[in-house]
């Protein structure tokens, strides 16, 4: 029951971080910036940056992802059997947000593996291309 509930708040949180990226979006697209509308966007691209990693830590702390390896330009997740039984829209939506924290912590990362945490198999590998599972 509680891994129930930990499931549904975490694809609550998914959900409401992609609302709001679109409707961020949207207001770019419909008004011109002025210089001091670019300086408060430039603080919103600090802030997403910062949402990006608490809902990393957050899927970390709710036992969905065990743990994650910056080794140099390859970078590790290891995922747990509660990540199996997230839907597969929260699951890309997941991988997304990991691509863009490494991408933007470093440029050089092309791509990241994903392995199961128990056996410890590499289950898939996360690019530009997108998810190409093993």
């Amino acid at each position: 029951m509680s891994r129930n509930v930990i499931l549904i708040a975490i694809i609550v949180v998914i959900a409401w971080y992609f609302y709001f990226k679109s409707t961020d979006k949207q207001q770019q697209i419909i008004s011109p910036e002025t210089s001091e509308q670019q300086s408060l966007s430039q603080g919103n691209s600090q802030t997403t940056e910062t949402e990006d990693e608490q809902l990393i830590e957050n899927l970390v702390k709710e036992g969905i992802i065990e743990k994650i390896e910056l080794d140099g330009n390859s970078p590790k997740v290891y995922i747990t059997a509660d990540f199996y039984r997230i839907p597969n829209e929260d699951k890309k939506a997941i991988m997304e947000v990991l691509y863009k924290n490494f991408t933007t912590n470093n440029p050089e990362v092309t791509s990241f593996t994903v392995y199961d945490a128990k056996s410890g198999d590499e289950v898939a590998t996360y690019g530009s291309d997108g998810l190409k599972q093993k």
